[in-house]
């Protein structure tokens, strides 16, 4: 029985070049729901009325956009109360941002290249593929309790960590180099068909980078640098600009 398991495995991871995803998107948007909601009573809802109005204005719009994509997403996006300049998505079309992040935003313009990073890392399945290759590593014990009463908190950590959040949510963990490129590419494009400048996520990452206090060498780092991130977005920029010209904006 163990051989067959590890036959089958073997064939899906290298039948696959971004990776297995042995989950369904069904059962991925009902345990992020369940996890979404945890999140929210972790941190308090903002009571930021302007900061609010920016972050549904541009989760909307991308949303509508995302229809085709995504037609059984619940959509869900919210503001939470906390210093860290961060955002992330889940299945099912859940959206979080904190309130150090508009920190650092300028324009919905700047907020929508973040979002579109996030929610492509969704559509690209990679907590799919992150909790497959979990299970491959770890046999499929390690999983059998995540989405279910019974999860540990063990297990719920490993099913955070998927979607690049830490145990305690306001740390985000890295996912790595190939995905945040493969992120940085289509949430371009999210954005800029959404109505929304691309050249906007260039002019964030460059604040990002002036305000980092990380010296951690980029080979070190499972993150892109800085500079490589700037180079991927300007290298699709043509592109997202010509997504850009022929969307619909307000």
């Amino acid at each position: 029985m163990k051989r067959l398991l590890y036959l089958f495995l073997l064939v899906a991871f290298c039948g696959c070049a971004s990776g297995p995803t042995f989950f369904s998107e069904d059962y991925l948007a009902g345990m992020a729901a369940t996890e979404f909601s945890k999140i929210k009573e972790q941190f308090p809802i903002s009571n930021d009325p302007a900061g609010t109005a920016m972050v549904n204005r541009v989760s909307s719009r991308i949303a509508q956009t995302l229809g085709d994509e995504m037609p059984d997403a619940d959509w869900e996006y919210v503001l939470l109360e906390d210093e860290a300049a961060n955002a992330f998505a889940m299945p099912g079309g859940k959206i979080a941002v904190f309130t150090g992040l508009l920190e650092l935003v300028d324009s919905d313009d700047e907020l929508a290249a973040v979002v579109g990073h996030e929610i492509a890392h969704v559509l690209l399945k990679h907590a799919n593929q992150r909790m497959s290759a979990e299970l491959i590593r770890g046999g499929i014990g390690v999983l059998v309790a995540v989405g279910t009463s019974e999860m540990e908190d063990e297990n719920r950590a490993l099913a955070l960590a998927a979607y690049g959040i830490g145990s305690q949510v306001g740390i985000m963990l890295p996912y790595s180099r190939s995905h945040e490129t493969q992120s940085d590419r289509m949430g371009l494009i999210i954005a800029a068909r959404s109505g929304f400048d691309p050249r906007a996520a260039i002019t964030f990452w460059k604040k990002m980078a002036e305000a980092s206090s990380s010296s951690l060498p980029e080979f070190l780092s499972t993150h892109p640098g800085y500079e490589t991130r700037i180079e991927t977005l300007t290298e699709a920029m043509p592109e997202a600009l010509r997504y850009y010209q022929a969307s619909k904006r307000p």
